[in-house]
């Protein structure tokens, strides 16, 4: 049990679910919670996923008070970190876990000394990233391309972003938005390489596919295998 240590504080990091009220009030010290993002924005279990999801050119690292709710206690100390382009989920949690592990020790040792104040969240700028579900990673071929080349980028690893193909799913591991051709339905895969799937505006062109029950390949290679004209997302199974 964590109280046999007689712990002065806790510190925990990325852990994304409440923690009980006993665990809370065990320390000396108020207990302290590393957030992989800019906090009041995206609270809960998936920030850095939601981060790239809308599209915010910087993501960050928040040192806060941990309370009964859900990453709104009072902020100790921020770090923020642009987006890089084309930056995955996991690429970015990866920079986010570097640049906490560079911080925040310092932080604890200033918040130690009674050197820094929590500052209140504005609980109305809050926003929320819940955990994901398989369903959320079916592509709406209607919307456009630039977001679904954001939904490519932030729900990797898991659910990762899939359209349908004759029944059976078609992961989409690496795309990028470019421009369209009009007159040709959503959904629509439009002839020549690399593969390009016209978009409610704009096309996404595909780099690197996982058929259902296949590993990951070359999109180029997988179109090859295909017959001439194909309509993605027309239908698909349940979860």
């Amino acid at each position: 049990m964590i109280r046999d240590f007689a712990p002065d504080g806790l510190l925990l990091a990325a852990y994304g679910q409440l923690v009980p009220r006993e665990i809370l009030e065990m320390a000396a010290r108020v207990p302290l919670n590393v957030h992989p993002s800019l906090l009041p924005r995206h609270r809960g279990a998936a920030p850095v996923a939601a981060t790239i999801l809308a599209g915010d050119p910087v993501a960050g690292v928040t040192l806060m008070v941990m309370t009964p709710e859900l990453d709104a206690g009072p902020i100790v100390a921020q770090w923020p970190a642009p987006v890089e382009d084309r930056e995955t989920t996991p690429e970015l949690q990866r920079r986010l876990a570097q640049l906490a592990a560079d911080q925040v020790p310092v932080e604890l040792a200033r918040w130690s000394d009674g050197d820094l104040a929590a500052i209140p969240q504005d609980d109305q700028a809050a926003t929320v990233a819940p955990s994901f579900r398989r369903e959320d990673g079916r592509i709406d071929w209607r919307r456009p391309a630039q977001l679904i080349d954001r939904q490519v980028r932030g729900l990797q690893p898991w659910p990762g972003a899939w359209t349908t193909l004759d029944g059976r799913r078609l992961h989409i591991r690496r795309a990028r938005p470019v421009a369209g051709v009009s007159g040709v339905p959503v959904g629509s895969v439009l002839p020549g390489e690399p593969p390009r799937v016209a978009a409610g505006s704009g096309a996404l062109e595909l780099e690197v596919v996982q058929p259902e029950g296949r590993p990951a390949m070359p999109a180029a290679d997988w179109r090859r295998g295909q017959r001439e004209h194909l309509l993605l997302g027309a239908d698909g199974p349940g979860d």
